[in-house]
């Protein structure tokens, strides 16, 4: 699940692919016996655009992996992506799949009885500790918390009148300087020039307490 865009949806796609493939291979598996894989994300907004920046608006972007001097020819390896894109439920065919989407998208779940078990289902999760603490564990949900907390720092930065180059380097020496623990918000912004409005957002996305 994606709740905000993330740029590097490929690598992260590639990255639970080799997960599945090095989980299979340590059970004793050799490589030509891997099965075939499916890496499924839905994620709240459309993750495509255009060179016009302009969303493709598809529900659903499936890849496999083809030749590209002959889309006929198929690598073969077992692989297949998909991508929900909740945002465009409404041009979802299968009834089924548009009203997951339509749930996901409005938190809304309607009559659908699918829709309306994951609604009780998230608010059970949520009161789990052991599946919070298994999530966190991952540790992919804070890295993409923390990549989005620099990235509004370094953008606050340049509005600042800071080269992005400096301020790619306060924002990186702010987040260091808050995992320390040793610094108040003040000291911090003192040291790195930024403002300690800044600092404060760059800590509560993070959700690194001081």
């Amino acid at each position: 699940m994606q709740n905000h865009k993330e740029e590097a949806l490929g690598k992260r796609t590639r990255y639970y692919q080799s997960m599945i493939d090095i989980d299979s291979l340590i059970k004793g598996q050799d490589y030509s016996e891997l099965k075939d894989s499916y890496i499924l994300f839905i994620c709240k907004s459309d993750p495509f655009r255009n060179e016009s920046d302009k969303e493709y608006g598809l529900p659903c972007y499936t890849f496999n992996n083809r030749c590209n001097e002959c889309d006929n020819v198929k690598l073969n390896d077992k692989t297949t992506k998909v991508i929900y894109n909740a945002s465009g439920y409404k041009n979802e065919k299968d009834a089924r799949i548009r009203a997951l989407l339509h749930f996901i998208c409005t938190n809304e779940p309607g009559e659908d009885d699918l829709s309306n078990r994951l609604s009780s289902l998230v608010e059970k999760i949520k009161e789990n500790d052991k599946f919070r603490r298994n999530y966190a564990a991952m540790n992919l949900h804070d890295r993409d918390i923390e990549r989005a907390a620099k990235k509004e720092g370094i953008a606050q930065g340049i509005a600042q009148g800071i080269t992005q180059g400096a301020a790619e380097k306060a924002v990186e020496a702010a987040s260091q300087l808050i995992k320390m623990g040793k610094l108040s918000l003040e000291e911090i912004a003192q040291a790195t020039g930024l403002k300690t409005s800044q600092i404060e957002n760059i800590k509560s996305s993070a959700g690194t307490a001081l």
